[in-house]
């Protein structure tokens, strides 16, 4: 059984969809995730990466329309009824009581209701796998969000981004965790220390590789590169003139890299 840690708090994951399967996940403080369903109850669910963060991603399956479950209902009985009828020819058959006439005739009934079943069962095997792709839902989450979300208060709808303090992505404990307006996680960003060490890299040029169109920006660059971004410049053109990609620039244009260089005057 899952121990908690001392002052650690767990709450019920409320997902805004209905669906039908025996789930339950919860969070805790501490940036832990458990489920409770048929199999496991109330193991640690461990989840995957995604840009060096936590994320779990999760099946679920909406109810079965009413018309389907009829559906469904009728073919199990109609294979049931094949089922006992097949058994008890098979009975007869093994039995050797019935003229070599009668037989016969029932060795070829069994034969074409042995087909038939088959052909039931794989049909309903069928529509199964069909029913449950069209009830398919996906959830994903990033766990530093469902954290925040339960555990951090957010101080207004602007503030849509939950930024880790110490800059550790896997630090995924409530106390390490803040609710940021954009602008507000773009000065964070600079602080970073992975973000000091890059741009320290760059100005010693220490970064700098020929065949890397990354490195190619120097200051002065990038000082021009903002300025053309205020007058409205086109990316296309901007693109062409940098010899960079459009994401580069959009990134430089939030702020995201190169933020502490201005725009050239």
């Amino acid at each position: 059984m899952l121990k908690n840690y001392p002052g650690e708090q767990w709450e019920t994951v409320v997902f805004d969809f209905e669906f039908c399967n025996n789930y339950t996940l919860e969070v805790s403080n501490f940036g832990r995730l458990k489920t409770h369903n048929k199999i496991n109850k109330g193991e640690l669910l461990k989840g995957s990466m995604i840009k060096g963060y936590k994320i779990i991603r999760l099946k679920f399956y909406s109810s079965r329309d009413s018309s389907t479950e009829r559906r469904f209902k009728t073919m199990q009985e109609q294979i049931f009824k094949l089922m006992k009828d097949t058994t008890a020819s098979k009975k007869l058959i093994k039995a050797n009581k019935l003229s070599p006439e009668k037989i016969k005739e029932l060795k070829l009934k069994l034969q074409e209701s042995t087909l038939l079943l088959n052909t039931l069962k794989k049909n309903l095997k069928r529509d199964y796998a069909k029913d449950l792709e069209t009830r398919v839902i996906h959830y994903h989450s990033l766990v530093h969000r469902l954290v925040a979300n339960y555990f951090c208060k957010q101080p207004s709808d602007k503030h849509t981004i939950v930024a880790h303090l110490d800059y550790d992505k896997l630090n995924n404990r409530s106390s390490n965790l803040v609710w940021m307006t954009p602008q507000e996680n773009v000065a964070h960003q600079q602080k970073s220390p992975h973000v000091i060490a890059s741009r320290a890299s760059r100005e010693k040029g220490l970064a700098y590789n020929p065949n890397s169109k990354v490195n190619k920006l120097t200051i002065t660059k990038v000082m021009l590169l903002k300025k053309m971004l205020n007058q409205g410049k086109p990316m296309k053109t901007l693109v062409k003139q940098f010899k960079i990609t459009d994401t580069q620039i959009l990134r430089i244009k939030r702020g995201e890299n190169w933020g502490y260089v201005e725009a050239a005057k």
